[in-house]
């Protein structure tokens, strides 16, 4: 059957049902979201909109000039670097026609290919991903869990402790327990605009929480369960070679012909263009990712949560102004943060 399966018309495998959108969560309601979370099962993605979080983080201020296009404030970045008396040095992703690799910059050479006025269109490109901001700027990216009803382990402890009342209402403290989360890690994505900033598809062992400082992207997602069943599928092809069994693609950077298959599945679903026999798919796995494909778009000030175990994939939206600048003279950054936690 499976060999049948494989071999079937490529029509029968064309996909063109359209994903279905992130529930938007009330920005009215946010501090309840901890409790939401809490108690609703298999909670899908959710995104937060109306600007929720641009007051909780100065980095949206203090990074960006106030402008129409998403340009750094160079100045102040630069400032900040020499105040601290370092130049860290930076994990890079290097993108060429011939695929991604690996290096390290100080953390001012990458300001200035960021801030440069132009680069030639075939020049390659530079990412910084999944890495923590440079430590001297952790005050303009505090951790804005608190604006969602969330406590962080522990914070309750000192607070219970300075109440002079030896009563404390049990329930109080069960429903605060509720709502707390560790942090495991936080991370800086930082680039030029250029639809070559992607992250593939791949899961997260932790509970997300992703933030829009500047720039556009759009984000896919499939539950755990489908997105296990594809890449077992692919696994079993021996297409996927540099993702470990937990989906983690970060420490071994896909090579192009792996890039290619997954960009094939989740970025050529809108109209057809994706042919599931061209890669031996299943007809009942394309099924399965046709009617639970998740999408939607961030802006400047947005935030996504995805549940930990939900497989998803993130590409950069570039403005049709600068898409259409082949010289690249418009500087423009997408830039995002995220938190992990569980």
């Amino acid at each position: 059957m499976k060999h049948f399966l494989r071999h079937m018309p490529r029509r029968l495998f064309s996909t063109t049902r359209k994903p279905k959108s992130f529930k938007i969560y009330p920005a009215d309601e946010a501090d309840s979201f901890a409790h939401h979370r809490h108690t609703t099962k298999d909670i899908p993605p959710t995104k937060f909109t109306d600007n929720l979080f641009v007051h909780r983080l100065p980095a949206f201020t203090n990074w960006f000039l106030p402008t129409a296009t998403n340009r750094l404030n160079i100045q102040y970045l630069l400032a900040a670097t020499q105040a601290s008396k370092s130049d860290p040095l930076i994990p890079i992703e290097i993108t060429t026609p011939q695929g991604v690799e690996q290096a390290t910059l100080p953390f001012t050479a990458f300001l200035g290919y960021l801030s440069a006025p132009s680069i030639h269109p075939d020049s390659p490109r530079l990412y910084l991903a999944q890495h923590p901001a440079p430590s001297f700027l952790d005050e303009d990216v505090p951790q804005p869990f608190s604006g969602l009803g969330f406590t962080l382990r522990g914070e309750h402890q000192s607070n219970l402790s300075q109440d002079p009342s030896s009563l404390i209402d049990t329930d109080i403290i069960a429903a605060t327990r509720d709502h707390e989360v560790d942090i495991y890690a936080s991370s800086l994505w930082l680039s030029r605009s250029s639809p070559a900033t992607n992250t593939p598809l791949h899961r997260d062992p932790n509970d997300n929480l992703f933030v829009q400082l500047a720039g556009s992207k759009i984000i896919r997602a499939l539950p755990p369960n489908i997105g296990d069943a594809l890449f077992r599928s692919l696994a079993l092809s021996g297409r996927t070679a540099s993702i470990d069994p937990r989906g983690r693609i970060r420490d071994g950077l896909l090579d192009p012909r792996e890039s290619r298959v997954f960009d094939s599945i989740i970025w050529g679903w809108d109209g057809g263009a994706f042919k599931a026999a061209d890669i031996g798919l299943e007809r009942e796995i394309v099924e399965a990712i046709d009617s639970n494909m998740y999408e939607t778009t961030v802006e400047r000030g947005d935030g996504v949560y995805i549940p930990r175990g939900w497989w998803h994939a993130v590409r950069s939206l570039v403005p049709s102004d600068i898409e259409e600048q082949e010289s690249g003279a418009v500087t423009t950054v997408v830039a995002s943060m995220n938190w992990w936690f569980r």
